[in-house]
């Protein structure tokens, strides 16, 4: 099964990051309303041996936050609700109930930041990532040292995918260009960090907008991040895709009116980079010539097969109202594409 994510810039709310990873999920969840609201539902998922209960849709509703946790032979992770959370003047944040198998127990604060939490995933090196949110448009996810008892990171970060293990995040930063960058929970926030202010020679500070290693845009040779790439004319990537192992993941991007498939393998050793390849629909592959808007919408769907990624593209003709109540149809049409990863190519190369 695998795992697929739309970032829409103006959408993005609490069903969005539900659907993150359903490589993740039990191929039937239950789904629960929530009474606090009827738009805010939650679902229970089974991985593994473990069930998690995760907020599913409905937006950014914080005064009717409902249960959310996880729950395995080794470690039990409940949200804390406070008691007055119902009342939108109250400011007192949530927290985490954390039990361990052998009956340790400790409680993790999250920080007034967070307003609303939709979903706890237990990852590798008894660590947990928490995805939540800090306003209706600002989200991002925190690290939990199980151990620790407390929180060891979090970063604010736009509709994050989570890989089907729970090692790694692909995300867009804050900035106002399209820049992605991978992060990596086994690894420290300094070692998820690709770069610093240039008025912090002495490296103290883990700045938000560097956080995880940028994948993409890429120049060759580029080792670190950048703030941005071209402030005139943004990447748009869409239709985030892991490999059910978890080893790549693949995605959509439009650039200058042209499509391309971008492909990250993760590192395979510990101090290995991540490496992006891209696949340019070029020639009698550009779809965006045959199409008004050449946008996410036009993916219709983004799997694997194997080390060949399948694309299938649909544009169904409808009619734009333009200035001066011109009517404008546009064509339909429907294409598939089927692509080995040994035709991606290496950026650099």
């Amino acid at each position: 099964m695998n795992t697929n994510v739309r970032l829409v810039a103006a959408t993005m709310g609490a069903g969005l990051l539900a659907l993150l990873a359903p490589a993740l999920l039990a191929q039937s969840a239950e789904r629960l309303p929530n009474a606090d609201h009827p738009y805010l539902g939650t679902k229970i998922v089974h991985v593994g041996d473990a069930e998690t209960k995760q907020v599913w849709s409905g937006g950014f509703y914080p005064t009717a936050q409902p249960e959310v946790y996880w729950h395995d032979p080794d470690w039990n992770i409940d949200l804390v609700i406070p008691p007055n959370n119902s009342d939108p003047n109250s400011d007192e944040p949530y927290s985490l109930s954390i039990r361990s198998g052998d009956g340790r127990a400790s409680i993790a604060r999250l920080g007034h930041r967070w307003a609303q939490v939709d979903s706890i995933l237990r990852s590798p090196g008894d660590k947990a990532i928490i995805e939540a949110y800090c306003g209706g448009k600002c989200g991002g996810f925190l690290i939990v040292d199980l151990v620790q008892g407390k929180v060891v990171d979090e970063v604010g970060a736009y509709a994050p995918a989570i890989s089907p293990n729970r090692r790694f995040l692909i995300f867009e930063t804050g900035m106002g260009e399209n820049l992605y960058h991978l992060y990596d929970v086994t690894k420290t926030p300094r070692e998820n960090t690709c770069g610093y202010r240039h008025n912090d020679p002495l490296h103290a500070n883990l700045d938000e907008d560097l956080r995880g290693i940028q994948v993409y845009p890429q120049k060759p040779g580029q080792a670190g991040c950048q703030l941005e790439d071209d402030p005139d004319d943004d990447n748009m990537g869409f239709d985030f895709t892991w490999a059910p192992d978890s080893s790549k993941i693949v995605f959509a991007d439009v650039k200058d009116s042209v499509m391309s498939l971008i492909l990250v393998t993760m590192p395979a050793g510990a101090k290995d980079l991540p490496k992006t390849s891209t696949y340019a629909l070029a020639g009698s592959e550009n779809i965006c010539a045959a199409v008004q808007y050449c946008d996410f919408h036009i993916v219709k769907s983004l799997a694997w097969d194997g080390d060949t990624v399948k694309v299938v593209f649909e544009y169904g003709k409808r009619t734009v109202i333009q200035s001066g109540d011109t009517v404008k149809a546009s064509s339909q049409f429907s294409k598939e594409l089927a692509i080995p990863i040994s035709k991606f190519v290496a950026i650099g190369k």
